[in-house]
């Protein structure tokens, strides 16, 4: 579409343009058209009313400085949500709005003075270019420039929330999200699904003893809890009574879902509680599931060096399945690009510290789809506890509770009818959408913006649920963490970049294995100083641990955290694991398997995502395999002042393959030299800290690796299943063996490592740090 336009109005044009750039947007910017004389379609100086004309999809809208132009005379259907620009002459400059409106805007120029225009056109483009998300929004505000009020449709079976961005359906009384309108998209969900199966909470649950089941938590009353223009809070509820019997869990559920004024998305959250007395349950799993067009969404992002184009279901069922269940070999993928790539969920997986943002990407329309976390707080496990994030379906994930690897170490019993309550969440469901003439991968970025708003709201201070407490309403603690090591420094030395976190009271260590309370986590700076903010009201243990230092720290008295509490913890000092000097180590404590030999995978069992990434290698799928391949006869030695942990270590000491599906157990060798060993210079002491452990058990041996008892055994442990599932950790274990010096001898010395268990090839353990410590006070030599 063409207007001409006399001199008079484009010089009237100029002036304005170059008084407001600074305040440009779509509203009030024509961009001049240089070249190439056309008919004239539409001409603004004999307009006597404003219209609209089409062509194809495009609308136009006039907003000059004629009166009868008006963007607000022009009525622009909604459905005008072109995503491209309309192929014309390259005289001609398009702009388009994103969110429900696109303009086209041309004037006829003559070809005089073109050139000094032609620079002003291009310097208005790229401004109009950086402020177009901006302006797309400007569309859903009203004439007081506020967004458009929340708005509820009620009726029997379905409520609707819309605030001019969004649109969000959900069932009633049972509360699923059955639809979600957005940018020109009917639904992003995926409608080839019954509606009850599009977004949803579930648990995993069961009576002890019986199996596992799955509950839907389906409501049964409908509440609103609040409607005004600036916010809707709704309420679907699930009662139990022991008339359900097992025909559901145990659990009063009130599931709440939030949209406000001028947000592209929808909070939500969950009060899940146990009265006292009710019977016995395991409750392994919490989520909230989103599974959306799989004809749109192809495109999944999960961390700045973790994304890609995936896989489809349909690619996954014409698959080759893999020895681990969620794993298959793409053979005839719909994208050729796939073919011969592992797809599993599990290679996704990411720590909870780290789980902020995820999702999905639509590259027509361009849309972002987006599970944003801003706390940890109501997450189970501590910040190192890793779960699923998204994968394919496309499919979108919050885990707040899963025994994802952990195993039914995770304690997720309840019993003995003690009552319980946990809110969790808030979460964000976001949406976000760019021009057509943008990367993409762009709305990555703004969605990691909008998850730092998020998280810098945190906790917020607009559900209307009483369990969820405000920011006045919660409390403080900080101090000063040391370490005290003699053996390493004669003063306490700075917890650099400590962890340190408040947990439900319990042993050293024990917040990686609770799920039912709530954790509160910080890293502390380098001088290990810290300050946990917005702690819930209750009582608490503060745990720790400290990257390069061995065990894990736990301060002894209990923390009381009432409304408004600042509390104050002064100097505390840490005293790790020690009985003497060191001899020799291996490993970085760190809790991770991370600084070990992980081989190069099967070419054939490839994702290509982690080909070029190190440290991600290990996500790979088969690399425990690779064991046998390196030693088919012989296991791992490893020579003190010799060997390089990097290159000699393998990162998992896993059974040998034999063939048949038989596996063999192995045994690793640690050689090394020592003097001076006489009964009466007392007792060593190895220090061992494992990283993983999965059906496993590990005996110890010094010197005699045919000793029909092992002189140190962790029994069977583990349940983790981080080998198989792709991880570099699970678990921490930490055992801290007393050497007699009878075992020892002068010269040289073999410490036999054997994982006994060999019924799988998932079977295993990963270490994180090993180290040998002389006799107390003794001058002993390090002998690295």
């Amino acid at each position: 579409m063409i207007i001409h336009a006399i001199p008079s109005c484009q010089e009237s044009l100029e002036k304005r343009v170059g008084a407001k750039l600074d305040q440009a947007c779509l509203q009030d910017l024509l961009i001049p058209n240089t070249g190439c004389p056309v008919e004239t379609l539409y001409n603004i100086d004999s307009a006597d009313s404003p219209s609209l004309h089409a062509a194809g999809s495009w609308y136009l809208a006039e907003v000059a400085s004629g009166v009868n132009m008006k963007l607000g005379k022009v009525s622009i259907p909604r459905c005008s949500r072109s995503l491209c620009i309309q192929e014309q002459p390259p005289a001609y400059i398009a702009v388009e709005q994103v969110n429900l409106l696109s303009m086209i805007l041309f004037i006829k120029m003559d070809k005089g003075g073109a050139s000094l225009l032609r620079w002003l056109t291009i310097l208005i483009w790229f401004f109009l270019m950086a402020k177009l998300t901006a302006a797309s929004r400007e569309v859903f505000q009203n004439e007081n420039g506020k967004f458009l009020g929340v708005r509820l449709h009620k009726n029997h079976h379905q409520m609707v929330m819309d605030n001019g961005l969004v649109q969000v359906t959900l069932s009633s009384p049972g509360g699923d999200i059955t639809g979600i309108q957005y940018n020109g998209i009917h639904n992003v969900l995926e409608t080839k699904n019954r509606e009850g199966n599009r977004g949803y909470w579930d648990v995993v649950w069961n009576v002890p003893g019986n199996h596992i089941a799955y509950d839907r938590l389906k409501g049964t009353d409908f509440n609103v809890i609040m409607e005004d223009e600036d916010q809707v809070e709704l309420s679907f509820k699930k009662t139990w009574n022991f008339t359900n019997g097992n025909s559901s869990a145990p659990l009063n559920v009130d599931k709440r879902y939030i949209m406000r004024r001028g947000s592209s998305g929808v909070y939500l959250y969950a009060i899940l509680e146990r009265l006292e007395g009710w019977p016995d349950m395991d409750m392994d799993q919490i989520r909230i599931v989103f599974k959306l067009q799989n004809d749109k969404f192809h495109f999944m992002a999960i961390s700045d060096d973790r994304q890609r184009i995936m896989p489809t279901p349909r690619d996954r069922l014409d698959a080759q399945r893999l020895a681990y269940p969620e794993a298959v070999l793409l053979t005839n993928p719909a994208n050729t690009l796939l073919r011969g790539e592992v797809d599993d969920k599990y290679q996704y997986s990411c720590e909870n510290k780290d789980n902020r943002v995820h999702g999905w990407i639509s590259e027509n329309p361009p849309v972002g789809f987006w599970m944003i976390t801003p706390s940890d707080e109501f997450r189970s496990g501590g910040p190192l506890k890793q779960d699923l994030t998204s994968h394919v379906g496309p499919t979108t994930l919050s885990m707040f509770t899963s025994t994802h690897y952990s195993g039914k170490d995770l304690n997720t019993k309840y019993r003995n009818g003690k009552p319980w309550k946990k809110v969790l969440g808030p979460v964000f469901v976001y949406l976000n959408s760019i021009s057509s003439l943008e990367d993409p991968t762009t709305l990555w970025e703004d969605a990691k913006d909008q998850m730092s708003i998020e998280v810098n709201s945190w906790p917020y201070d607009f559900p209307q649920s009483e369990d969820f407490p405000s920011s006045n309403r919660r409390g403080n603690v900080s101090g000063q963490l040391l370490v005290g090591d003699k053996y390493i420094s004669d003063n306490p030395m700075w917890a650099s970049y400590a962890y340190v976190g408040l947990a439900a009271p319990g042993g050293v260590g024990s917040w990686q294995r609770e799920a039912k309370g709530y954790q509160f986590w910080v890293q502390a700076d380098e001088e290990g100083r810290f300050l946990i903010e917005n702690i819930r009201a209750g009582h608490y243990n503060l745990y720790a641990w400290v990257p390069g230092i061995v065990g894990d720290c736990r301060y002894d008295v209990i923390i009381y955290i009432q409304p408004g509490s600042d509390v104050k913890l002064g100097v505390l000092v840490y005293e790790p694991p020690r009985n003497g000097p060191t001899l020799w180590e291996i490993g970085i404590p760190d809790r991770t398997a991370a600084e070990f030999f992980v081989p190069d995978i099967y070419p054939t069992l490839v994702n290509k995502l982690f080909v070029n990434q190190s440290t991600h290698r290990f996500r790979q799928y088969g690399v425990w395999e690779r064991y046998s391949d390196l030693y088919p006869k012989h296991d791992l030695t490893y020579t003190i002042g010799i060997s390089n942990y990097h290159q000699d270590w393998f990162f998992a000491q896993v059974p040998r393959n034999m063939g048949n599906h038989t596996y063999q157990a192995t045994t690793w060798q640690i050689k090394f030299e020592i003097e001076n060993v006489t009964p009466s210079t007392g007792n060593y002491t190895l220090q061992l800290a494992l990283a993983s452990a999965s059906a496993s058990e590990l005996q110890v041996r010094f010197n005699d690796r045919r000793a029909n008892r092992p002189h140190f055994t962790t029994r069977l442990i583990g349940r983790d299943n981080a080998i198989a599932r792709h991880g570099i950790y699970g678990l921490y274990w930490f055992y801290s063996i007393n050497v007699p010096s009878h075992l020892l001898r002068n010269g040289n010395n073999t410490v036999y490592l054997t994982q006994s268990r060999s019924k799988s090839p998932f079977g295993g353990i990963m270490y994180d740090y090993i180290r040998l410590e002389g006799p107390p006070d003794t001058g002993f030599i390090s002998l690295q």
